[in-house]
């Protein structure tokens, strides 16, 4: 079976997962052929058409507790052209159906994301700011006290006076550096907001969407399904079906331990 092109896509979906990924692993069926690529298992099939056959296979490879990262790949060995549909791949398990996610609903999650990190980028952006403005500001207070002689017609008195004192001093320079560096700080932290932006985006770019292969050619892209909810100790079996131009494969894949 030739390596698929995603290898450095499904890494950048799988790294940085905090939690240990649920194992999943593939089964092939009668007339499907299993095998591995870098390490992620692969089952081969295909489809007949009536005027060729379809080429397909399914990848998969944990992403959290609750993802799985699926890749598809049709080659078209007909003579005409094909169209595989965003909405292609659907997945059933006992309980039920399960989401799986294609390019528009990824993208709709990253931009939520996106919103989100801009909310809290902007909190912090605020919260330095205000910090800055109040830097160079300095108060002070204390007291004096005034002791006097005085003299008049009834004799000599010592008059003895308290005085309590509270200001406000401003240094200039103290003030610029502050903002100098909530400047800094704020350019850094809308710098690493657009950063992450694209890579969320890019890592998205490879996403399942319409496309149309045409004879001879092949076509590659992925999408997350969700997981059902584990049993204590137990294995699930999910079927995953691969729709393309009116034709099905059906993959099985084991969940859990």
């Amino acid at each position: 079976m030739r390596k698929l092109g995603l290898g450095a896509t499904a890494l950048v979906l799988l790294s940085g997962c905090a939690s240990v990924p649920t194992p999943v692993s593939l089964q092939a069926r009668e007339g499907q052929e299993l095998s591995y690529s870098q390490g992620m298992g692969c089952v081969q099939g295909g489809a007949d058409t009536s005027d060729g056959f379809l080429l397909t296979s399914l990848c998969a490879q944990p992403k959290d507790r609750s993802r799985s990262v699926l890749i598809v790949r049709v080659a078209n060995r007909t003579s005409r052209p094909v169209t595989i549909q965003e909405g292609a791949v659907s997945a059933q398990s006992s309980a039920g159906p399960l989401e799986v996610l294609a390019h528009t609903a990824l993208m709709r999650e990253e931009k939520t994301r996106q919103t989100w990190a801009a909310i809290g980028a902007g909190i912090a952006a605020v919260g330095n700011s205000m910090a800055a403005s109040d830097a160079g500001y300095s108060s002070y207070q204390g007291t004096a006290h005034t002791s006097a002689k005085v003299s008049g017609p009834g004799g000599r008195a010592r008059v003895n006076a308290t005085t309590t004192f509270s200001g406000t001093a401003f240094d200039g320079a103290a003030a610029a550096a502050a903002q100098q560096r909530a400047n800094a700080e704020n350019a850094l932290l809308f710098e690493r907001l657009a950063a992450e932006k694209e890579m969320g985006e890019q890592a998205i770019e490879g996403a399942l969407r319409t496309h149309t292969i045409h004879p001879g050619e092949s076509h590659a892209a992925f999408v997350e399904m969700e997981l059902p909810r584990q049993r204590e100790g137990g294995v699930q079996s999910v079927e995953v079906l691969l729709r393309v131009q009116g034709t099905e494969t059906r993959f099985v894949m084991n969940v859990g331990p």
